[in-house]
């Protein structure tokens, strides 16, 4: 349950107009997500538009599986869980977002690693 409150289309108009078109987009349904940014339109609509320009330049399929190892490393269930229903329906499979998640999971254990000890930094 969210401890803040929720704006399903109760925000500014410039939030309602962006939440219904993301619900359009989402078969009917607003994502709490979209809720839980949607006082403000200004917002709401900056990171939309962050969303929608990162990554540009990579195909689907990659984008999601950097955002589910993402949202792994960082313990976001939430993301998790968008991301890996979003990455299976253009069609990537449970192999390959395991294998983003063991990526995450590798790179935070040598990240916390790394950082407890202090290395200098001697791979360029």
């Amino acid at each position: 349950m969210a401890w803040i409150k929720l704006y399903n289309k109760t925000g500014d108009e410039k939030a309602v107009r962006t939440q219904e078109s993301i619900e359009k987009n989402f078969g009917g349904m607003l994502p709490q997500v979209f809720q839980a940014m949607g006082r403000s339109g200004n917002f709401l609509g900056a990171a939309s538009q962050m969303a929608a320009a990162a990554g540009n330049n990579l195909d689907p399929k990659t984008k999601e599986l950097i955002a589910i190892a993402v949202s792994a490393a960082n313990g976001c269930e939430y993301c998790v869980s968008a991301h890996v229903k979003s990455a299976k329906m253009i069609g990537v499979t449970d192999e390959e977002i395991s294998g983003a998640i063991e990526v995450a999971a590798a790179l935070s254990a040598f990240n916390t690693f790394n950082k407890a000890v202090g290395l200098d930094v001697d791979i360029k």
